[in-house]
């Protein structure tokens, strides 16, 4: 079930910490960091889901990211097991 729904989700997530990071709203930090975390432990859940395929197709997204928040989100994923 999952392949099919993989792009989908890996995009809307991805979508979702970039957001998160670069929203300059009245956001308060607890909140941000909170979405941030939920987001990464998704994009762990779906790679586990995906056999892999999620750190596969994250390492070039890590390599050529430069916003540091992001970036640690990205490595917690790659590093998960």
């Amino acid at each position: 079930r999952m392949p099919c729904r993989l792009p989908v989700l890996l995009k809307a997530l991805l979508r979702l910490l970039w957001d998160v990071h670069t929203e300059r709203g009245a956001t308060p930090e607890p909140v941000r960091a909170a979405l941030l975390h939920g987001a990464t432990q998704c994009l762990v859940l779906l790679d586990r889901c995906s056999q892999g395929q999620v750190k596969v197709l994250l390492e070039g997204v890590h390599s050529s990211c430069e916003e540091h928040r992001v970036r640690e989100c990205l490595r917690r994923v790659l590093e998960s097991t």
